[in-house]
């Protein structure tokens, strides 16, 4: 149950919110279920063995490079305890890339994955440091361990020369559990790489407070009836902060059994909704049109679904049409919404839901949450006008973290002392006091001396049947002067790539203006995505 925060940590928070559950299943892992009494001991052994064996103390900081899995989960709750910083690295960091982080967080140590030692090994002997290691065999049931257990060995590498080498599953057993910190809700609790509101690369920080406010600000919502029974498929990851708070923390308090995925597959997670009672959902936009277009998607296990966060990128009315049908065909409560965040702001601070839902909207912001829409003054605009989504309250980051220690950077204290995130991006809000989004301040395209918003023009084509995903990008003509360039991926149609290129530029010249409409289309198979599985739009540009 959601109670106020007060000043507890994440992990007193936790507490707090499960104490009157009991015991329950709060992980199933490779056919094993842990309880939340076996958790929370891995939880409170991991924090001693941070004390004890590392000397870790308030403040310190130790990176957690892992996919989606129950180690992940208990390393952060672990050195939230002792008051220590989780610094979370997407895996497929390059390894130099990597290095450079972990210097500039002054990490002292790290935790990874088996199957990742034979990339990154000989950078963590040259550092020097700490090196904790686990497997997706330590959560594995009995009689599937030691398969996983090969499988992450093969995959990776022994670690030689690496002095400071330490077991996870053994850290887990060599202390007893002791006293962390208490009270701390303030302190900055995990660090985490974002595209930044400019878009070049930032180090967020993000306070206990600031993340525990976030699930606070859902209470509005029961969707828990069966604590350790009702459940979610957890493949998010954990470096971003919709995954490690949205898709964890929120769960986590709220009794859900969480099940994680290290690595997205749509009919293995369809498999696992049709196993369990899944009644949560969080995912990106590409990851539910995959699972919408499985074939073991449908089915009686829709009806358990009650509460649905969809994020990290812009999804149509189409996809979330579609997909609502059917749940609704098979008796859902919960329906899949479009919604609003960024990682500066604790991950979703917009969202609509049943009841206070507009149409191509991003929602209505969460509670104790304000937005309003600014203009290059930082003056609030009238509705129905663009300009820039700012943002404040206590899920606000502490500020980007940078070689010069710079207090507050990136975010914007106003003269009555509020905080603000001014998000890069473009919207409006209407009389009603929903908000929409009209793109990023830096996808803007100026043509003929008229601002075109590329999502304007992706909604009118994504409206055609035959268009599966389509991006608007700038372009030159021959002559030098800016276009626009339209890349789209088609489903399969009889009509022929040309005929569909035809029907795109008929729908563009009646539906938008004339400095609006694509001069050029081009026919892709995939569109580029980064590696928040975002589309690359930068990749697409000529």
């Amino acid at each position: 149950m959601m109670k106020p925060t007060q000043e507890f940590n994440c992990y007193e928070y936790l507490h707090d919110c499960i104490a009157e559950y009991g015991e329950y299943n709060a992980l199933e892992h490779f056919g094993r279920k842990t309880s939340i009494s076996g958790f929370l001991r891995d939880v409170d052994c991991l924090a001693a063995f941070f004390q004890n064996e590392l000397g870790f103390q308030r403040g310190d900081v130790f990176t957690v490079f892992l996919p989606t899995c129950a180690p992940s989960f208990t390393a952060f709750y672990a050195l939230n305890k002792i008051g220590a910083i989780a610094n979370f690295i997407h895996p497929l960091t390059p390894p130099q890339a990597l290095q450079e982080t972990m210097e500039i967080v002054e990490s002292k140590g790290i935790l990874i994955m088996d199957m990742l030692m034979k990339d990154y090994s000989d950078i963590i002997k040259k550092m020097g440091l700490p090196c904790m290691i686990c497997s997706l065999a330590d959560y594995a049931a009995p009689l599937r361990r030691p398969f996983v257990k090969l499988f992450g060995a093969a995959m990776g590498r022994f670690p030689r020369g690496i002095k400071k080498r330490y077991s996870f599953a053994k850290a887990c057993r060599m202390y007893e559990p002791q006293e962390g910190v208490q009270h701390n809700a303030r302190d900055v609790a995990v660090h985490m790489c974002g595209g930044g509101t400019t878009g070049k690369s930032k180090i967020i920080q993000l306070s206990s407070k600031a993340l525990n406010e976030l699930i606070y600000q859902t209470r509005e919502v029961e969707f828990v009836q069966e604590p350790g029974v009702d459940a979610s498929v957890t493949a998010l990851p954990m470096f971003h902060a919709f995954g490690m708070c949205v898709a964890m923390h929120l769960p986590m308090c709220n009794a859900v059994r969480l099940i994680p995925m290290a690595r997205f597959n749509a009919k293995t997670f369809n498999g696992l909704m049709r196993k369990n009672k899944i009644v949560y959902l969080v995912g990106i936009p590409v990851m539910f049109r995959k699972l919408r277009k499985e074939k073991n998607f449908e089915g009686e296990h829709l009806r358990h679904l009650h509460l649905m966060f969809c994020g990290g990128d812009d999804v149509s009315e189409a996809v979330l049409d579609d997909f609502n049908d059917c749940l609704e065909k098979y008796g859902a409560r919960g329906r899949l919404y479009r919604g609003y965040g960024l990682t500066e702001v604790s991950s979703g601070c917009c969202v609509n839901r049943i009841g206070c839902c507009s149409p191509d909207s991003i929602g209505k912001p969460l509670l104790e949450t304000h937005m309003e829409i600014w203009d290059e003054n930082k003056m609030r605009v009238p509705n129905g006008e663009v300009g820039e989504i700012v943002i404040s309250g206590d899920t606000v980051m502490e500020g980007y973290l940078t070689r010069e220690r710079i207090p507050n950077d990136g975010v914007y204290i106003d003269k009555d002392g509020r905080r603000w995130v001014l998000s890069g991006d473009l919207g409006y809000e209407d009389d009603d006091g929903f908000f929409y989004f009209s793109g990023r301040k830096k996808r803007i395209i100026i043509i003929s001396g008229y601002n075109v918003y590329p999502k304007d023009v992706e909604g009118i084509v994504e409206e055609l049947p035959f268009v599966r995903e389509v991006c608007a990008v700038k372009s030159h003509t021959p002559e030098g002067k800016t276009c626009l360039k339209l890349c789209v991926c088609l489903n399969p149609d009889e009509r022929g790539v040309e005929v569909c290129k035809q029907e795109i530029m008929k729908r563009c010249e009646a539906e938008l203006p004339s400095y609006s409409v694509p001069r050029k289309i081009e026919i892709l198979d995939l569109l580029p995505r980064t590696l928040m599985q975002k589309i690359d739009f930068v990749r697409l540009m000529d």
